[in-house]
């Protein structure tokens, strides 16, 4: 699930071809749904990189999990055999533990704060953090809520008691769902779709692209929108060999991907098109009550204190700079 919009691209450029030399092989790995509206975003940018560098650049796309899990796609890029790669900040808190506190729940009040925050605070904060793992920021890829799909509907808290939910390994997940009472199951990815149907889980968390195109709807066929938080990653490149390229073809690999609100219109367009086939794939979206939503923040915000005292490092002041971001939204949107 997580894997989904976590698309791994890897990109090596060097001098355009001469008598002399030769377009460098630019390897572009990740896992994007074949077909779908953003694997365009990735074929776009192969295309403007040979375009804008005069083939100086030569992108190979390997965007459907050729390059393996995420795992090896961050080692990949911090060894340098990958030099641009998408990952999700679930991966990335492997060496940024930091980052696990954006899974914190209902740290956003709406979608249009959580993309304030993300422009105005998201690089400013963690670009020094990834740049001492020799890492650049050069995009925020956006995935959407995170939702609870079921068995049954999960409307308010209380309908989770004892229900069987799979959850990632991640810290923020598993408090989510122990604050309310969720029987938490831990399994991978593969084994999700076999643990529905053998009765090892009831039901779990996924992005709404994810739920609707990955087969899970047939055994858990409801959908529940609490969007306790908004699922995403970085697009990256390799610090070190980035810096080692002319500055024209370090300018063409940092402008040449889609802008933030590009990816958004386009996650928007999956998320809309997905809950669209409800009826078609025989699944219900159940839309929150300003009261279901309110419960379900009331039960879960005790988590936050949590999440940063068990992370630990710079936690805190990162949530801080989040709150401030927060704040200054709503001083521009009453």
């Amino acid at each position: 699930m997580r894997y989904f919009f976590a698309a791994l691209i890897g990109l090596t450029a060097l001098a355009a071809p001469t008598q002399e030399s030769r377009a460098e092989d630019v390897n572009i790995g990740g896992f994007v749904i074949p077909g779908s509206i953003a694997s365009t975003l990735f074929y776009d940018y192969e295309k403007l990189l040979i375009k804008e560098s005069d083939g100086a650049l030569d992108p190979n796309l390997l965007i459907h999990g050729e390059g393996g899990p995420e795992e090896q796609i961050l080692t990949g890029i911090r060894r340098g055999r990958i030099h641009v790669a998408s990952l999700s900040t679930l991966v990335l808190s492997n060496i940024v533990p930091e980052l696990g506190y954006l899974g914190a729940p209902f740290l956003y009040e709406s979608k249009e704060q959580f993309d304030h925050v993300v422009d105005t605070q998201y690089f400013k904060i963690f670009s020094p953090l990834l740049a001492e793992r020799d890492l650049t920021i050069l995009r925020w890829l956006d995935l959407g809520g995170q939702n609870i799909y079921a068995k049954k509907p999960i409307l308010w808290p209380k309908d989770a008691v004892g229900v069987r939910l799979r959850a990632t390994q991640d810290l923020a997940a598993r408090l989510f769902l122990e604050s309310v009472d969720a029987d938490v199951i831990y399994i991978t990815s593969p084994e999700t779709i076999p643990g529905l149907q053998t009765g090892l889980i009831d039901g779990g968390v996924t992005p709404t692209v994810a739920y609707a195109g990955t087969g899970l709807v047939p055994d858990a066929p409801h959908y529940t929108l609490t969007r306790h938080f908004y699922l995403g990653g970085f697009l990256l490149a390799n610090k070190s060999w980035l810096e080692g390229l002319p500055s024209d073809q370090r300018r063409i690999v940092i402008d040449s991907f889609a802008s933030n609100s590009e990816v958004r219109a386009v996650i928007k367009k999956m998320i809309t098109t997905a809950l669209s086939s409800a009826d078609e794939q025989n699944f219900t979206a159940h839309e929150l009550t300003p009261e279901q939503r309110q419960a379900w923040r009331a039960a879960t915000i005790g988590t936050h204190p949590k999440i940063i005292n068990e992370i630990g490092g710079r936690t805190q002041e990162i949530a801080d700079a989040l709150a401030q971001g927060r704040a200054s939204y709503l001083t521009t949107h009453p």
